[in-house]
């Protein structure tokens, strides 16, 4: 158990989906540069990715995480900073560490997170995103679920992950 399904299991909030959130995968991309690519993607995602029927094993690849990167931001959004360095993304790793840093709302980041890979993985990648530095907190948040209606399968899957991912963080009481 890794630690994050080790919390869930001790609080009760263990599905069997814990362990395929958490499950990686290789596929094939295109790069907006036209550049064909293995990347790491959440295999749940996989699924939900109409340009991607399956997993296409993809052999070896030679993952060199960024350590500081995973360090920063465990889990989801440390991967896809580092998968960010190793594609030689910059301007997707420039943008989002600086809007990861600025995020403090429980789910938030976790829900940019899997929109970013979605739309990586299926070839949706444009300069919108260079736009998210600039926003507020509050900004980003309604960017994000505007985009996220656009993608209804996608939508079920980031409110169902972030339901579990960060349920121990939101307060009972709601702010005045």
């Amino acid at each position: 158990l890794n630690d994050h399904t080790r919390l869930a299991v001790r609080y009760g909030i263990s599905t069997r989906k814990t362990h395929t959130w958490h499950t990686l995968t290789t596929t094939g991309i295109t790069l907006a540069d036209g550049r064909q690519v293995t990347m790491v993607v959440p295999s749940c995602l996989l699924s939900v990715s109409p340009g991607v029927r399956a997993s296409r094993n993809e052999g070896t690849v030679s993952v060199l995480a960024d350590i500081s990167s995973l360090r920063a931001y465990p889990q989801l959004p440390g991967i896809l900073l580092s998968e960010s360095i190793r594609l030689r993304l910059d301007g997707l790793y420039n943008c989002l560490e600086r809007v990861f840093s600025r995020l403090k709302e429980p789910g938030l980041r976790e829900s940019l997170t899997l929109l970013c890979w979605y739309e990586l993985v299926n070839g949706l990648q444009n300069s919108d995103w260079l736009c998210l530095p600039g926003l507020s907190e509050q900004e980003v948040k309604v960017w994000v679920e505007t985009r996220l209606s656009q993608y209804p399968l996608l939508y079920s899957v980031v409110d169902e992950y972030v339901f579990f991912a960060c349920s121990g963080f939101w307060s009972e009481a709601l702010p005045c």
